[in-house]
This record gives C-alpha cells, structure tokens and sequence, in this order.
C-alpha cells in the first residue's frame, strides 16, 4: 500500500500557522501531524499532498518524502486527511477492506480517508497528481463505497493545543523501547530529577546546576544537544527539541521545537521552531510560528476574568472556542516590543511588527501589520523580508526564495487553495 498524507481546503480553519505551511506540519506532540499519522499504516510509500502554492517549500524542508506525486505501483493507494486527530478504526478498517472505500468520521461526515484498489484505478496514469486522484474519487459514484470511522479529526488550531498532554504521552511510550544510553550528557551536581523513568535526555544535552526536570505528572523528552540553565524547571508532559536553551522559569505540559530560546513561563503551549522568548513572561494556551521573537515582557492572556468560553475572529469570522482557556495564535516571522500585552483569544498573522508597551486588543490582525495596538500601517514587504534574512543568518540559516514567495501571496492576499485535495 501507498499512503499519501493530503491537506483538504479546511486549512483557513488554522490560520495564522496554515498560511505558511500544510496543516499536516502542525505539531501536537513530539512530531508534526504527518509523522503521527504515518505510524499508524504499514506502507510502502508515503508522500504527502498539499496546496501548489507551498510544494516547494515543503519539499525543501521534508526531503525524505515525496510531495504532489501520486505513484500507482502497489494493490492499494491510501489517503489520509492531515487533520486526523484521534485514530479510531481507521487503520483496522483499511487493514480489512477488499474493496474501494471513502470513510468519514462518525461525528461530522468529513472525509478522513479515502482507500482505492487498483482495479478501480487502472486507468489512472502511473505516476500523476493527487488533484487528478480527488477528481477521480468525486465522479467514481457507487463504485466506491462509503463507510463511517470513529477516528476524528482537528477543525481548529487550539485543537492542537488541548491535545498537547495526550500526544507527549502517546508519542514518549511509543519511542521508549527505542531509548538507547546519551552520548555526551553533562547532567551537574545541583540539579533535580523526578520521577527519573520517564525522563529521556537525547545526544549531547546538558543540564546545569539548579535545574529541576519533574515528570511526575508526565514524561519529558529533551532533544540533541539541549541545554537547560540554572532556575529552569520544565514539568511534563513536555517536549523539548533539538539545540534549544531552556534559560529561567517555568515550562509545562507545552511542545518546543527545535533551536528555540524560551526562559519565563511557558504553559500549555506549542512553539515551532527559531522562537525567541528569551525574557521574562507569560505564554499560555498558544501556538506560536517559526521565527518569532518576544520582547522582554510580552505576555499573553488565557483566560477571561468572567471564566466564559473564549470567543476568536478567524479569517473575519468569530468562533466559539467552546473553552475557557485560549491564549494566542501567532504567524512566522513576527516581532514583539517590551512590554507588550496580548489579548485573550488573539489571532496574529505572519510578519507583524507590534510594539508600543500596550494591550493588543484587537482579536485579529492581518499579515504585515506594522503599529502600537491603537493605529497600524502595512509593514513594507522589502524590509521584512531584509529583516527576516537577517534574523535566519543569525541562526546560520537561509530565508529561501519559495518562503519568500509564500510570504509575498500572503501579503498581497493572494492565498490559494490550488492543491488542496477535496474528495468530496
């Protein structure tokens, strides 16, 4: 069997981090969403399919895996939404399928996979494009037949967030038979571990004296050569990427990508990776984009005073987060002053530049904004991006020309779902 992981045209649903990348890229535990799904199907490929607009990127960034081809050289050709959230059925009802099945989930009727045989598909070229298959699967009627799933799927990017706790947990029993002994660990005299046994501290970590790491309520992966400082403490369930720095404060039940900066407290939240909270503050309930950086003092809100579910503006649109606890959602590449104050509930696009020591109230602010909480302007494309270049060196990475394409639509509405599979 071929599997092939597709974003379908519900990726507006987790704006800001969608407009820069496949939601199949989000990340809810140790791994993005792809990675979650490819282990549960035994396959002999898997690709992945995504809007036209981000192929490019993604295929820089994901070199392991194909993007936007379709090979038809097995019994069986299997799509998968990347927004599967929980599982289900849904890989023992494949397992046991004999014929061409489109399977949606029990709770909303959307399409979480679709199964094709190749009988069915004989007549489909070899190789060719996941868009040619969706069209095929929406004109093959009765000869595909539809069954419903108890797996479901995210709709919202605080879907990710609430999942945190149970995708560490999931994520770390699955990897532990694979722990093998650190090579290079310098853990120091002074600091703390509890509940040791589910603790895992990869290649070349380092932990300094005073440091505290409690998986007592959950277990805690630090990734390759990590360093957690003095007066940090990180309580699971929790992950820790790659070449991250852990400096004071307090981290818990959150996902941390890989070369990322946090100190202060951090709770309940999701950073891909290059962010920069190097200072003190507060971020909770939030899924934060690459290549962000908060200025000394930024904090969030989480929580109304009033304790009523946290109502969001996505794409113009409000919606009932049906939850009390929704932090901030935050695009790549933008930048906040000192002292800067984010409402609860807020929706930040990429490329932003806020500042001014005030609270943000607005519950939505476009791409490339530039201004103070009360009045803003458009940020001028050629300076962030000359901004963005400089902060990736900084990293000794490159901002690549399909990012910078990807920021110019974003910032000229120019927002495609070409690509986007839709199987009906």
């Amino acid at each position: 069997m071929n599997l092939y992981i597709y974003e379908d045209d519900n990726f507006g649903n987790f704006s800001p981090l969608s407009t820069t990348r496949p939601v199949f890229l989000l990340r809810s535990g140790m791994y993005g969403n792809h990675k979650r799904i490819a282990r549960r199907f035994e396959a002999e490929i898997v690709g992945l399919a995504c809007r036209e607009q981000l192929a490019t990127a993604v295929a820089r960034k994901i070199t392991d895996l194909p993007v936007n081809i379709v090979k038809r050289d097995t019994d069986r050709v299997l799509f998968v939404n990347g927004r599967l959230r929980e599982p289900g059925d849904i890989a023992s009802l494949v397992e046991k399928s004999k014929q061409s099945c489109l399977f949606r989930s029990a709770d909303s009727s959307q399409v979480v996979a679709v199964l094709l045989r190749s009988e069915l598909i004989a007549a489909l070229p070899a190789v060719t494009t996941p868009a040619e298959y969706a069209d095929f699967v929406r004109n093959a009627g009765e000869e595909i037949t539809e069954f419903e799933t108890s797996a479901t799927l995210f709709e919202y990017c605080w879907d990710f967030v609430d999942e945190i706790g149970n995708s560490v947990v999931q994520d770390f029993e699955e990897n532990k038979p694979y722990f093998r002994p650190a090579k290079n660990l310098k853990v120091h005299d002074g600091s703390h571990f509890i509940n040791g046994d589910y603790i895992y501290l990869a290649d070349g970590v380092e932990i300094m004296p005073g440091a505290v790491v409690d998986a007592s309520e959950g277990p805690v992966f630090i990734g390759p050569g990590s360093k957690i400082e003095p007066h940090a403490a990180i309580f699971g369930p929790c992950f820790i990427g790659s070449n991250c720095r852990v400096l004071a404060g307090k981290i818990s039940g959150s996902s941390i990508g890989s070369f990322c900066r946090v100190g202060g407290e951090i709770e309940a939240s999701i950073f891909q990776s290059n962010v920069n909270k190097y200072h003190d503050g507060f971020i909770g309930h939030s899924y934060v984009g690459s290549w962000v950086n908060f200025g000394a003092m930024t904090t969030n809100s989480d929580l109304k005073n009033n304790y009523s579910d946290i109502r969001l503006v996505l794409n113009g649109q409000a919606v009932d987060s049906g939850s009390i606890k929704v932090g901030s959602f935050i695009g790549d590449h933008t930048k906040f002053g000192i002292g800067t104050l984010l409402n609860t509930g807020i929706n930040i696009g990429a490329s932003c530049n806020l500042f001014g020591g005030r609270m943000i109230a607005d519950k939505e602010i476009k791409p490339f904004s530039w201004g103070d909480g009360e009045t803003y302007t458009e940020y001028d494309f050629d300076k962030a991006i000359d901004t963005a270049r400089v902060v990736c060196s900084r990293r000794g990475e490159k901002l690549d020309g399909s990012e910078i394409d990807i920021l110019r639509a974003l910032q000229q509405d120019r927002i495609s779902k070409e690509g986007a599979l839709d199987f009906g």
